[in-house]
């Protein structure tokens, strides 16, 4: 029940268990916890305190949890039995809810070659009991779309061994020193706990993989890296350096999918990134090289520059994606599509 037949899509040829994911946020959950027993002034560190059931915790730290609690419980049901696209997308934009509700998001673009983008224009007040809410349309509505664009395009590129792990292992890595760098203690150690929690199962993900992701991991990380790439601060340039060819890719094969007439939700195929790598005649093992390498190079460089220049180096990303989309789609051999560690 819990173990994924090979299909005519995937590229694996074996059973293998499709809940590895489970592990990865429990050990993130367990550790998140121990961290606020033993450093209780930790959950309030992120400028949000809250009393919740007489406990001191930070509402934003608290939205994280129950936003992946919700989302994994819907994921591991999938992955159990199965559920609807649509249930899917419902609770990943229930997850998106709980954590605009939490307090998590932004509210403005730094715009390195002019004025800063405000996305604070319209504010919609709501009184919820006693307290007034107030919806602040834009910022909120880039942060869904931010949530369900990074869960999918995680979701999309699992389908290669290690791939959506690896790419969490360096985005969580360069995050982490990122924070550091800018003076934000609290997301350097909620970045840490995720790279450490994908850390522990990268070794189980690699090709040939003895466990997947799952709909539970690989829609975790997405939420996570959605997080991390907002709270306390804007880092969306750092992670486009580094997720910036899958993203590409996810944007890729939705719009390709439309085109076809077919619905991206529900019309799985082989037209994702490491399916044309391997299309093209690539090994799995290269082909996660390949594209791990390219991001892992591109985020140092985000890492190690800032303003201008960290701009025109997402724009350097994005030339190179597409060269490298036009490079496989045109050594694309047929009788190559199929896996090979």
């Amino acid at each position: 029940m819990a173990l994924q037949a090979p299909r005519a899509r995937d590229l694996h040829t074996k059973l293998v268990s499709r809940i590895g994911g489970v592990a990865i946020v429990a050990s993130f959950l367990l550790i998140i916890l121990m961290i606020r027993l033993i450093a209780p002034s930790w959950a309030s560190d992120f400028g949000f305190p809250f009393a919740f059931l007489g406990i001191s915790f930070d509402k934003r730290l608290l939205g994280i949890i129950l936003a992946v609690l919700l989302l994994s419980a819907v994921m591991f049901k999938d992955d159990l039995r199965g559920v609807s696209p649509y249930l899917k997308l419902a609770a990943q934009i229930g997850a998106a809810l709980i954590l605009i509700g939490a307090g998590v998001g932004l509210t403005y673009l730094n715009n390195p070659f002019g004025l800063t983008i405000y996305l604070d224009q319209i504010m919609i007040p709501l009184k919820i009991g006693a307290d007034i809410y107030h919806l602040v349309f834009w910022a909120d509505l880039f942060f869904l779309l931010w949530v369900v664009l990074l869960t999918n395009a995680t979701n999309f590129i699992d389908g290669l061994d290690g791939l959506a792990s690896s790419l969490a292992l360096i985005t969580g890595v360069i995050l982490t020193l990122l924070a550091v760098k800018i003076g934000q203690p609290a997301t350097a150690l909620l970045s840490a706990v995720f790279a450490s929690a994908v850390a522990g199962f990268l070794p189980y993900n690699l090709p040939p993989a003895k466990v997947f992701l799952g709909d539970t991991g690989s829609m975790f990380i997405g939420l996570m890296l959605a997080v991390l790439t907002v709270i306390s601060g804007g880092k969306l340039a750092t992670i486009l350096l580094v997720f910036g060819l899958v993203i590409l890719d996810a944007l890729y094969v939705i719009v390709t999918r439309l085109i076809r007439r077919q619905n991206p939700l529900t019309h799985p195929d082989q037209t994702h990134l490491h399916h044309r790598f391997l299309a093209a005649g690539f090994t799995a093992r290269q082909t996660l090289l390949i594209i791990t390498t390219i991001s892992l190079l591109f985020g140092l460089a985000g890492l190690l520059t800032g303003g201008q220049l960290k701009i025109i180096l997402v724009v350097a990303l994005a030339v190179v994606c597409l060269a490298l989309f036009i490079y496989l789609d045109l050594k694309k051999s047929p009788s190559r599509s199929r896996y090979h560690p």
